[in-house]
């Protein structure tokens, strides 16, 4: 009954953020939740109790990401104004500014402010006079992205910008942008051209490739490979568990070890927060495997989700890196073993029923999602992603011996410059046939309608067959058995 009263909480936690956030009107920050709550207290059933309560939680955690109508900032939208505040956070584009002082004088708001200075850095401190104006007059993705990153007001027009201090010393986001800098300028120097920014992408999932080669992943269905994701964090995993396993430990022991791994891998790629949620994903697989059936995957999966969204709203709605994410270890959760069992024709050598099954798993998982936010389907990563996603374990291990060790033994680039390029190779071949690409985009309640009947399937299944796809995350039981992990699309 407690794990029933659990996942009601967090669907009603992840409903009240979705409602408000479709929904943003400011009246709803206390007369819905509060009728929620009066609602909630005349029910005797404590599950829908408890949905109710974090229905009304989701609807003021969102709310309180959201700027006031008495907003210093907001209010002085059309005006040209003078603003001090710290770098929180560079995009290769724009910078968007903590502010603390208007025209001279103290001031808060919850907002960022977004300026043309690509090459501004984390924690300076910058004075800046321009024209403020509400974000949301761009195109589609940049009106996504100022979402996710709280931008509602941004400079227009002429911008004089003017750095008045460094960051400092200790400042950690500075220290972490620093580092990725740094390992991004040695990947260059190693890797040259498209390879070093598919390294890039695959390691820490940096956007450096060229337009014909971004082109060519997305329409081959590999872009999954240049985000990092749980796939990325399952592949250390995959890694380091044969690793431990060779050093005399016991399974549940190499297991656990190999979470000090995805630590490291962490702090070494820079600790972004695309890096951190992929590392909640990926411990989930670990947490699965340990626990085995004392766990239920899924109300991991659901719980980690949760706190994920509780601690940053606007991901849940603006982040499609956290949807697909979810999403796809949510398919390998329940369908990769079903559809493996189906495949009884495809042979098991080399991990090739693995492989297909995880891959179909994840695909079917995120495709309505897919098809709604970006309105295209690429079929050509049913087949890429096979041979893309064992290669890019391989580039991982490689990518990173020859970043850390290739300046004293430049051999060792070899190996990950070859696996760079054949990615490259399936990209190009896997884009080269037009008809593979659909340009859909299904309407929101189609793809809800998908998730739901999706949800039912699988719970009718696991209630008649438990054993078979139950939700104890046995696809990811393979991880240390084999040298690779074949998971796919999650961005």
């Amino acid at each position: 009954m407690i794990q029933r009263r659990a996942v009601a909480c967090c669907l009603g936690l992840l409903a009240g953020i979705a409602i408000h956030g479709c929904w943003p009107i400011s009246p709803m920050s206390f007369w819905i939740p509060l009728a929620i709550v009066c609602v909630s207290l005349c029910i005797r059933h404590d599950v829908i109790v408890g949905f109710c309560l974090a229905l009304a939680l989701g609807f003021v955690r969102f709310d309180l990401m959201l700027p006031s109508s008495s907003d210093g900032l907001l209010s002085r939208t059309g005006e040209s104004v003078t603003i001090e505040g710290v770098i929180r956070k560079a995009r290769s584009y724009d910078a968007l500014l903590h502010i603390d002082l208007i025209e001279g004088s103290p001031a808060a708001s919850r907002s960022f402010v977004a300026f043309a200075k690509p090459f501004a850095k984390e924690g300076e401190r910058w004075r800046v006079s321009c024209r403020l104006e509400t974000s949301g007059e761009g195109s589609e993705i940049r009106d996504r992205m100022d979402r996710r990153d709280r931008v509602f007001a941004r400079c227009r027009g002429s911008v004089s910008a003017i750095k008045l201090d460094d960051a400092p010393g200790l400042f950690l986001p500075a220290i972490l942008a620093r580092w990725r800098m740094a390992i991004s300028q040695r990947i260059n120097r190693l890797f040259p051209g498209d390879q070093g920014a598919l390294l890039s992408g695959i390691l820490y999932g940096d956007r450096g490739l060229s337009q014909e080669a971004n082109a060519a992943f997305r329409a081959a269905g590999m872009t999954h490979l240049i985000a990092v994701s749980g796939s990325n964090i399952a592949i250390v995993v995959g890694l380091f568990v044969p690793f431990f396993l060779l050093l005399g430990y016991r399974r549940p022991w190499a297991i656990v070890l190999s979470g000090a791994a995805i630590f490291l891998f962490t702090i070494f790629v820079g600790a972004s927060a695309s890096v951190i949620r992929a590392a909640i994903m990926g411990w989930l697989a670990i947490l699965g495997r340990v626990f085995g059936r004392k766990a239920s995957a899924t109300r991991l999966l659901l719980i980690a989700g949760s706190l994920m969204a509780f601690f940053d709203p606007h991901a849940l709605l603006y982040d499609a890196g956290f949807a697909l994410s979810f999403l796809a270890t949510w398919g390998l959760i329940a369908w990769a073993q079903p559809i493996a069992d189906a495949l009884t024709r495809v042979p098991k050598i080399f991990g090739l029923r693995e492989m297909i099954s995880t891959t179909l798993a994840a695909t079917f998982a995120t495709f309505p999602f897919s098809s709604w936010a970006f309105g295209t389907i690429s079929l050509a990563g049913l087949l890429t992603n096979v041979f893309a996603i064992p290669l890019t374990a391989f580039v991982m291990l490689w990518g990173a011996i020859g970043v850390v060790l290739g300046g004293l033994m430049p051999w060792l680039i070899f190996p990950a410059s070859g696996g760079l390029r054949l990615l490259l190779w399936i990209a190009n071949l896997g884009s080269s046939y037009p008809i593979l690409q659909i340009a859909w985009r299904m309407p929101w309640w189609m793809c809800v309608a998908c998730y739901v009947c999706g949800f039912f399937w699988w719970r009718r299944r696991l209630k008649r067959q438990p054993s078979a796809g139950e939700d104890r995350m046995d696809v990811w039981s393979k991880i240390g058995d084999n040298s690779h992990v074949s998971t796919s699309n999650m961005t």
